[in-house]
């Protein structure tokens, strides 16, 4: 039996990690769903792995306003 939601959201990417808390947050009574085609979530973050490789932009670039990196927290904190 299918299951009804009133979003659904496409993608379990940074974007579609996203999508999903905003949803929460801002529309309460909304039953919303992710759905990823993969086992894991991150999107092109977590599918793409190169050994030595990293990101040239940093996590308050990439991260989450309602979720900020603990490094970055206690930076920010230290102002």
């Amino acid at each position: 039996m299918a299951e009804h939601v009133d979003v659904l959201i496409i993608g379990a990417g940074l974007s579609g990690v996203a999508a999903g808390w905003y949803v929460q947050m801002r529309l309460p009574g909304k039953r919303y769903a992710i759905l990823e085609a993969r086992d894991a979530i991150g999107g092109t973050w977590d599918l793409f792995r190169y050994p030595g490789v990293r990101s040239d932009s940093d996590m308050l670039t990439l991260g989450y306003s309602f979720r900020p990196a603990a490094l970055f927290g206690r930076l920010r904190e230290r102002r």
